[in-house]
């Protein structure tokens, strides 16, 4: 009898929890595969505290080209600044980009009014046993007027141990969609402005306007095999330390 009553209130505590749940952590699956994965999710699921901020409901479905996936996404760069200095980079590799480009194009089709999309994508360009996977995440729906698309992680670093199991690669933190400052963000570019949330700019909020998409295009770029080399020798390298020398207050480097 008493193992009923625990039995009832685990239960009982599993479906408060999932009735609680919110954003990324009540979504459903559409699709997935061993480098990313789209779910839809409800609106009445995310975590928005400026209610003004989000449409209550989306124009959706909505139709979009593979070749506009890699339009709207392949040209976005970020910047990441740490005690070390700050680097600016593509957030997404073309591969990277074509790899779930199909899956979101019939994702975007499937949606209802009331949902909106959320993509996840893990990408190692090197694939060398000593190299790491990076995660992005990020929302994606449609307006009467606009494509919009919320950042969450940018590019973050997944550890061995996560990377090879999806129930871990796949666990993402809350994608804010309130305004605040953060030192990982998107740059300005050309195509889309950022949305403005209690009077600042959201520089993971991006609003690409639907008059303007037919101006968008893939930019190619190259990356050059020397570059790949020197990512994969970085790895190779152990960490570098910084100490400080007590005598002469030199900063030393291992």
């Amino acid at each position: 009898m008493k193992s009923l009553r625990i039995l009832l209130f685990v239960s009982f505590t599993i479906g408060i929890l999932q009735s609680c749940a919110t954003g990324v952590k009540s979504r459903s699956l559409l699709f997935r595969s061993n480098e990313f994965a789209i779910y839809t999710v409800n609106r009445d699921k995310i975590n928005v505290k400026t209610e003004s901020s989000v449409a209550k409901t989306f124009a959706h479905p909505v139709e979009l080209t593979e070749d506009k996936i890699l339009d709207l996404l392949g040209n976005i760069r970020f910047r990441e600044e740490s005690s070390y200095g700050d680097v600016n980079q593509y957030i997404f590799e073309e591969k990277e980009v074509k790899e779930f480009a199909l899956d979101l194009v019939d994702g975007l089709q499937k949606l209802k009014p009331n949902q909106i999309l959320l993509v996840i994508s893990k990408y190692n360009p090197v694939k060398s046993v000593v190299s790491h996977y990076s995660r992005t995440s990020f929302y994606i729906w449609s307006t009467d007027t606009s494509i919009e698309i919320l950042f969450g992680e940018l590019q973050k670093e997944i550890s061995y141990d996560e990377q090879g199991n999806y129930f871990d690669w796949s666990n993402i933190p809350d994608i804010p969609f309130d305004h605040f400052p953060q030192s990982t963000y998107v740059l300005q570019g050309q195509g889309f402005s950022f949305k403005k949330v209690g009077g600042f700019r959201n520089k993971h909020w991006l609003v690409f306007e639907k008059s303007e998409l037919a101006k968008l295009k893939f930019e190619k770029r190259k990356k050059s095999s020397n570059e790949i080399s020197i990512s994969v020798e970085a790895d190779l390298k152990p960490e570098k330390k910084i100490q400080r020398d007590e005598e002469d207050g030199v900063l030393l480097e291992e």
